[in-house]
């Protein structure tokens, strides 16, 4: 007899086509979406670890710029311009396109005597932002042997933007451009700047208020500096600096009595001082020679008018000599022997009582003096002696009192 088929073993494995089913099943579907997902995952992991080194990178490389850039800046404020240069030119190899490091290389370079170097990243930087205050203002000082492109360059600085304190850096720079038209002697071109720059001086600064004030006196604009000064004397009426300009300035516009109380109030070392010493002198001698001060009586009109006139004659005298011609001659060639002879014509006239008792011979007399002193300034030039020049200095006052 046949023996009966064993029962199927549930732990025997599957027949091989039912193996082969399985097999090509689990082949073409769970390992390839495994795949796939291990591909993504690790794709962005690595992506994850490119952008980490990346960022690490970077920041190493922008550590490096500032780092640079901070030794640029202490060597900088420690006077080492070379060692600066070296720093920022450092820092812009990992930072090439910074503005800030650039700029801060040109002014490193400009204190190194470098100029045109600086002037090349300067023009640089000023195509890309015209109307910076501060490249502009470094243009300027490059180009000081150019007065057209130094002017061009200032006025750019004082319109420019600026990042802090826009007020305070346009006075300076307009202060600077006043500075540097005076050092060249153009008074003329830098008096309409100082102008401007003393309208604008900061309220309450009384600082700024003395630096317009110097700066008004420099340019010859003797009225505007003396209503400056006045005004820095109202709140601070024993100002040595402020007492000495408005001396000058009133000196220089004919006010003599004025000049010379505001001299009288300084110290003794300030009136000892070269700008003032001189001055004071000279002052002192026109209050004591000027026959038109108000408050003198007749007779010391009088006297000042013959003082006055016996001056003149000495100075007549003194530049015939000089040019080798005889001053009395009949008749009178020469105007210095005109004058001479007009005096010996009027000497009748001209002593003291008749000078007291007819004041407009004063005026008369007064003119001649003023007429002889002159032509022996242009015939022999100023005299040295300050008699002559405060007879010149009264004859002026005079002229302008009568305009």
């Amino acid at each position: 007899m046949n023996a009966p088929d064993p029962e199927p073993n549930p732990q025997t494995p599957p027949p091989v086509s039912a193996a082969r089913s399985i097999a090509s099943h689990l082949n073409g579907a769970y390992p390839r979406a495994a795949v796939l997902l291990s591909c993504l995952i690790l794709l962005l992991v690595l992506l994850a670890f490119t952008a980490f080194i990346s960022r690490m990178f970077h920041k190493k490389v922008h550590t490096l710029a500032d780092d640079w850039f901070a030794e640029g800046e202490s060597d900088f404020q420690n006077g080492d311009a070379a060692q600066a240069v070296i720093d920022y030119r450092n820092a812009l190899v990992y930072s090439p396109g910074n503005p800030v490091f650039q700029l801060h290389l040109a002014q490193s370079l400009m204190l190194a005597g470098r100029v045109n170097e600086a002037q090349s990243y300067l023009l640089s930087l000023l195509t890309v932002s015209p109307a910076d205050g501060e490249i502009n203002l470094d243009l300027a000082r490059t180009a000081q042997n150019s007065m057209p492109d130094a002017l061009r360059y200032y006025h750019g600085a004082i319109y420019g933007v600026w990042q802090r304190d826009p007020v305070v850096m346009r006075w300076n720079v307009r202060r600077e451009l006043c500075e540097y038209l005076l050092a060249r002697s153009t008074v003329a071109q830098a008096q309409p700047e100082i102008i401007a720059l003393a309208q604008d001086v900061p309220a309450g600064d009384i600082d700024s208020q003395k630096v317009a004030a110097a700066l008004l006196l420099r340019g010859n604009l003797w009225s505007r500096a003396l209503d400056a000064y006045r005004a820095i004397l109202v709140v601070h009426k024993h100002d040595e600096d402020a007492l000495a300009g408005a001396g000058i300035a009133a000196f220089q516009v004919g006010q003599y009595a004025r000049a010379l109380a505001y001299f009288d109030q300084l110290s003794p070392q300030r009136r000892a001082a070269p700008d003032i010493a001189s001055l004071l002198i000279l002052t002192r001698d026109v209050e004591a020679m000027n026959p038109f001060v108000l408050e003198l009586s007749s007779d010391e009109r009088a006297r000042r008018t013959m003082a006055a006139i016996a001056r003149a004659e000495s100075r007549l005298t003194q530049c015939s000599q000089q040019t080798g011609q005889p001053i009395a001659a009949s008749p009178p060639v020469t105007q210095l022997q005109e004058l001479y002879a007009g005096m010996e014509a009027a000497k009748g006239k001209w002593n003291q009582r008749a000078l007291a008792r007819d004041p407009s011979q004063v005026d008369a007399a007064m003119q001649w003096v003023f007429q002889a002193e002159n032509a022996a300034a242009r015939q022999c030039g100023e005299s040295q002696d300050n008699a002559d020049r405060a007879l010149l200095l009264i004859a002026r006052s005079q002229a302008g009192a009568q305009q």
